[in-house]
Parts: structure tokens; C-alpha cells; sequence
């Protein structure tokens, strides 16, 4: 930087701050300690004015309290288990690939609409811990058979939720982020990963942090701007100074009420800081895992923007605690119209999928939640012969997907099944659970809650949804 020679040494250093060479301020001096010293070198107007507008936001739109869980909490702690929801974009076969019973357990007379056939020539293959009915043509379960190993299957329980949503739409209220949220899984640095492209039931939730690449995860714990060019030493030198500084000023409002609690919230969100800036993986890398990245065949040649790459960093962030609930979306599922073999290749890749992130809970000993949906259903042609072309949208014969994994063993379930479909080859719309989307995902909220063995939890995040009776009727997986 061209220097005025008109200017005094410590005007120069304040120009130089200005116009964001830190770099050049860090070799040529030494580091400030006293206020005269910061004053002088121009450094504290600009801390001040780097940490102090993002906290006072976040204290202005709530109390101190709940500013305290905001900045300070650890998702780490949580006794929740992590949340995984993978969406099939469009309407995909669901019901045609895990078997829908009657309200008794048995088998409908004829699957024809959902492109199974007569119930007499269907075969069935029974997988997962609670024996889970799947049809034997179906690809879903050929693909998570291809991409999890028996031992992990025998520890999951997999339900299917009957359920009537719309078809070929993002406004089903499938999402129950904000109610995982709200029950207490947050991630520790990073928000929930991935947008989920449903509408949320009941509450608003967080925003997410959209993952498109793995760049997006590492830019979102990086410094942005000019501070961008400093080196990782450089940025831990800045941050360890913001640390100090902002230490002092809050130790100057322990008079004031709530001053010792704002003292804290300072120090804990800077220490954050300086650990994330300080670190060259934050623990956020899928690849530090060799497990974990052979499940999601990974590696330093991947391209980071890759389907396997993005999803894999999702579900690895998630199981480590950094993230919140985690979303991975797969578009091309709007069935209708496609020939069969190629909407059962579709079912094999989402099986594929299924697998890779079940498998990922069992490499990293996680007791975890997936949970699969789509938009609406999908039906055939009326046949008594099993494997016809699907030719319409049928949001009525849907189902969504409820999976469970604890590596601790077998997961334990009372059915395979919440709902049932009626003779007419459609989800009953009288069930508790049934009548609106959000009464659906108040059901699978209610099972990963008693999954974690903290069904009490349920009335306070969603008070007389469903009462005691109902919870009875609904709950199929337990801790």
C-alpha cells in the first residue's frame, strides 16, 4: 500500500486497518494489550464494530435467556438422537415397493392400482428387525441391500406411515425440523444442512444452510471479506485479541442486570470464533473418516459438488453434532408416464441412498432417525399382473418412510405399520393420524421422540395435537 508521508505512524496504521491490510499491521507490530494501545492503533473501534452488531441483534429480538441457549448452547449435549429427512421429489412409488396392509395386517385382495397386482401372485421379503414387508420386485429394498450390511439392517426397525398428501407439490407440510428443533437438536456450529423442500408442519423452523457443495459448510465457518486473505494464524491472532477485547467490555456491564450473563454470552461466542478460525478442520471434513467416507465412496480426487460428496458432508455433520437436522433431496421422482424399468431404477437409486445412510449411522455408532417422504403417490394402470407402467398421480395411496437405527441392537417395535390402507387400495382417512399431512408428521414425530425415549417431551412442543389415547394408538417404535 502506498504510504503518505504527511501522515503520522499511527495514522497510517489506522489507514492501513481501514482499508482492511491487517496482514501488513500483524508483521510490523506488536500485539496491542492495553486500551491506550488499542486505542492507538486504531484496533478497538474495529472490533467493536466486528462483534458487537451480530450480538446485539441476536439480544435485541430475545431475552437473555434464550440469547444464552442461542449463542452458548452445544448440540453435542443433546440426548436426542439425529434427524436425517430424504425427500423423493415428485411422487414416487412408496407404496409400491414397501407393501401396505389392511387394518388387521393382511394383505389387501389386489395391489393393481399401485402396480403390484393380485395380492395372490405378490411375492413379499420381510426385512429389517420387525420383519417389514416389501414387495420382491422392489427396487428400493434391492438398493438398500446393496448399500447396507445385514448387521445394520438387523438393527433398525423400519415403519411405513400411510398417509394422503397432495401430488406434485412442495406444500405438503412434511417437514418437522422446526419440532426436532424445538425438542433440542441444534447443531453445535453449523444450522440445520440442506433446505427441506416441504412445508413445515405446525411451526416455523430455523433457516438452514443450504449445502450444494462442500465449499458451502467450510465458507460458513470461514472469514468472509478481506480478513478472507489472512493466513489461519493470522485470523486466530485477530480473534484472540476480539476475545480480549470483548471480555473487557462485558466485564464492564456486570453492574447492570443481567450483566454476568451478558459476560458470558461474550466470551463463549468468541471462543467459538477463535477455535473456528484456528482450526483447519473444525471437524467438518467427511473425508477424516475412512469408514465414513468408504460408505459414500469419497475421496480426495471426488468432486466436492458431487450428489455423494454433498450428501455424505450432510449426513457426517448431522451424526457429529455440528448441524441440526439434515435434508437431502433427489429430484426426477414424479413417476406417471415413465416406463417401468425406468421408475424401478429410480427406486433402486433411492434405495441406494437409504442404505448409504443407514450404513453411515452403523461406521459411526450413531443412534439415529431417517425419515423418507414424497409428493403424493403415484398408480398403474389396474391390473391383476404385477410390474405395469405407472400412468397417474395417486396422492391418496401414499406412504412415507420411518427408520430407525440404534447400534447398541435391535430396535425395539411393536408393528411395522402406523395406518393402514383401506380395500379401495388408499390410505384410511379416518385413522387419528390421518385427515391432514400435519397430523401425519405429528405421528412420526411422536415415534422419534419415543424412539428417544423422551415421549413426555411430545405435549410440550405440540400441546393437544394428539392426546394419551391417540399416543397409544400411534407409537410403534420405542428406545
Amino acid at each position: 500500500m502506498k504510504q503518505n508521508k504527511g501522515l503520522s505512524q499511527n495514522a497510517i496504521d489506522f489507514e492501513r486497518l481501514a482499508q482492511g491490510d491487517l496482514k501488513a499491521y500483524l508483521k510490523t507490530h506488536r500485539k496491542p494489550v492495553t486500551r491506550r494501545e488499542f486505542l492507538a492503533t486504531g484496533l478497538l473501534q474495529f472490533t467493536a464494530a466486528m462483534t458487537l452488531p451480530s450480538l446485539y441483534n441476536i439480544l435485541s429480538r430475545s431475552g437473555l435467556a434464550q440469547a444464552q441457549e442461542l449463542v452458548c448452547a452445544q448440540a453435542g449435549l443433546s440426548d436426542l438422537p439425529p434427524v436425517i429427512t430424504f425427500n423423493l421429489a415428485g411422487g414416487a412409488a412408496m407404496s409400491s415397493n414397501f407393501v401396505p396392509m389392511d387394518q388387521g395386517r393382511q394383505p389387501l385382495s389386489s395391489y393393481g392400482l399401485i402396480g403390484l397386482g393380485s395380492s395372490r401372485n405378490l411375492q413379499f421379503d420381510a426385512e429389517f428387525a420387525n420383519q417389514a414387508p416389501f414387495a420382491a420386485i422392489s427396487g428400493m429394498l434391492a438398493g438398500i441391500r446393496e448399500t447396507s450390511s445385514p448387521t445394520t439392517r438387523a438393527n433398525t426397525v423400519f415403519v411405513g406411515k400411510c398417509l394422503r398428501s397432495q401430488d406434485d407439490t412442495a406444500e405438503n407440510k412434511l417437514s418437522m425440523d422446526a419440532l426436532v428443533n424445538k425438542a433440542g437438536v441444534r447443531g453445535s456450529i453449523l444450522p440445520n444442512l440442506g433446505r427441506n423442500r416441504n412445508d413445515s408442519a405446525f411451526l416455523v423452523p430455523p433457516s438452514p444452510l443450504e449445502v450444494r457443495s462442500y465449499a458451502d459448510i467450510t465458507g460458513a465457518l470461514g472469514v468472509a471479506g478481506s480478513l478472507g486473505s489472512l493466513s489461519r494464524q493470522e485470523q486466530g491472532k485477530l480473534f484472540e485479541m476480539t476475545q480480549r477485547l470483548s471480555r473487557r467490555q462485558a466485564e464492564s456491564l456486570h453492574s447492570s442486570s443481567g450483566g454476568r450473563q451478558l459476560a458470558h454470552l461474550f466470551e463463549c461466542a468468541v471462543q467459538d470464533n477463535v477455535r473456528l478460525v484456528a482450526t483447519e478442520d473444525p471437524g467438518t471434513n467427511p473425508l477424516s473418516d475412512q469408514a465414513f467416507s468408504g460408505v459414500w465412496n469419497i475421496n480426495e480426487n471426488s468432486r466436492r459438488s458431487s450428489r455423494d460428496f454433498v450428501f455424505g458432508s450432510i449426513v457426517y455433520n448431522v451424526l457429529k453434532g455440528n448441524g441440526g437436522v439434515g435434508n437431502l433431496n433427489i429430484g426426477g421422482y414424479d413417476y406417471h408416464g415413465n416406463p417401468r424399468a425406468t421408475t424401478d431404477a429410480r427406486d433402486v437409486t433411492a434405495g441406494q441412498v437409504i442404505g448409504q445412510i443407514l450404513e453411515s449411522f452403523a461406521v459411526m455408532n450413531k443412534k439415529a432417525f431417517l425419515m423418507v417422504t414424497s409428493d403424493g403417490g403415484v398408480g398403474s394402470q389396474n391390473s391383476e399382473v404385477a410390474g405395469n407402467n405407472f400412468t397417474s398421480d395417486r396422492g391418496t395411496g401414499g406412504v412415507i418412510y420411518m427408520i430407525a437405527y440404534d447400534p447398541m441392537g435391535r430396535v425395539r417395535a411393536s408393528d411395522f405399520q402406523l395406518g393402514h390402507f383401506t380395500e379401495g387400495q388408499a390410505a384410511d382417512r379416518d385413522f387419528v393420524t390421518a385427515g391432514t399431512v400435519e397430523r401425519g408428521i405429528a405421528g412420526v414425530f411422536a415415534n422419534y421422540l419415543s424412539f428417544a425415549g423422551q415421549l413426555g417431551r411430545f405435549e410440550s412442543v405440540l400441546p393437544r395435537i394428539l392426546g394419551p389415547g391417540d399416543l397409544d394408538q400411534v407409537v410403534k417404535i420405542f428406545a
